[in-house]
């Protein structure tokens, strides 16, 4: 039955219980001390003294029990804190510590607990993060392989031809019946639903390199049509067709950086879109159409390269571009590309240049 008093009343009891008997200790030694006289009137006395005995250790309990709740109540809050921590809970008892040592103690553990908390969540986070880029970065790596097929009178360079990080934009050219048609798409951000989305956007590539017969007009419109079919956020978007009799260009753009065009040595920007992100929702299509005489390239970059390229496009990265490839004739989109590459070396390093995604098309004499 006394084992089962909590602690606190115990004490307060064995402070009563101890001063009881240290004064009863004194009326014996009282007794025993004083002469017979005053013994005998001492005894008429003694149930009062022993009221007044009784009174002074009760008090004495009481007030040992009220500087125990007291400090229980900071201990209490520090037996919480040691369940939470062996049990991986964190949860806020809501009482507040006393200012003493006991307080100061608890208050000190409960910042070391919500510390050890937010250390925990941020290193789940990371795992997590680098979980889910490795996921992407297998899933990038198991569909970005680009096979080039020789189109008659086209010189065609696509960078990179396989790519192993999410990061990197998709980029594809399939040959249409007149022509070819070119596309560059990816995402602000990276994961692995992007991942996904670019590899449902190969798909539908895949499924147009296989029809037969179709312009690379007619074959832009559907696939902007199978795109508008499952809406897909944040998209940067270059679609693109080349006839090889005329030279006709047709080009659809949701991105930042336009679609530029090498000519007599000149790089040539292209009006682009106001629009950065494809608009799933809208029905019209802007489809700019340029023309492309042979020994004339098109070239289309990734949108990433704006991410590393140090202010906006029209006051640092156009200029610096047209300045790097001024006077310049290339033999072919090999060595325009891998120009280009240079360029994109020097400005962002060769971490900048893993990301960057370059299309390069351009008409020449078979």
């Amino acid at each position: 039955m006394f084992s089962q008093i909590q602690s606190k009343h115990r004490l307060a009891f064995a402070a009563f219980t101890a001063s009881f008997i240290l004064f009863l200790l004194y009326l014996l030694l009282d007794d025993f001390l004083f002469g017979e006289e005053i013994r005998k009137e001492l005894r008429h006395f003694v149930w009062l003294r022993l009221l007044v005995g009784f009174l002074f250790s009760g008090i004495l309990g009481v007030l040992t029990f009220y500087l125990l709740q007291f400090n229980f109540r900071s201990l209490r809050s520090l037996t919480q804190l040691l369940q939470n921590w062996t049990q991986d809970v964190y949860e806020d008892s809501g009482e507040a510590e006393r200012e003493d040592e006991l307080g100061e103690l608890a208050r000190h553990f409960r910042i070391a607990l919500y510390q050890r908390k937010a250390k925990e969540e941020n290193v789940s986070q990371e795992a997590l993060g680098k979980k889910e880029r490795e996921l992407s970065d297998k899933i990038q790596k198991f569909f970005h392989k680009v096979r080039l097929h020789k189109i008659k009178n086209l010189d065609i360079t696509v960078f990179p031809r396989s790519s192993e990080k999410a990061e990197n934009d998709y980029a594809n050219i399939i040959p249409t019946a007149d022509g070819c048609l070119g596309i560059i798409a990816g995402f602000p951000n990276y994961g692995a639903l992007e991942s996904a989305l670019k590899v449902r956007l190969e798909g539908m590539i895949s499924l147009a390199q296989e029809t037969t017969g179709l312009r690379g007009e007619d074959l832009l419109y559907k696939i902007d049509r199978a795109i508008r079919s499952t809406p897909i956020s944040y998209l940067n978007l270059t679609l693109f067709y080349l006839e090889t009799r005329n030279g006709e260009a047709g080009i659809l753009q949701y991105q930042k950086l336009p679609a530029f065009i090498h000519r007599n040595g000149n790089t040539n920007v292209l009006p682009n879109s106001k629009q950065i992100f494809y608009d799933f929702r809208s029905n019209q299509r802007d489809v700019k159409k340029v023309s492309l005489k042979r020994g004339e390239f098109l070239v289309v970059l990734s949108d990433r390269l704006l991410e590393l390229s140090s202010g906006n496009a029209e006051t640092h990265f156009f200029p610096k571009l047209q300045n790097w490839s001024s006077n310049k004739e290339y033999k072919n989109s090999r060595d325009l590309t891998l120009d280009f590459g240079r360029f994109l070396e020097a400005e962002t390093g060769k971490k900048g240049l893993s990301k960057a995604a370059i299309l390069t098309v351009g008409r020449v004499w078979d």
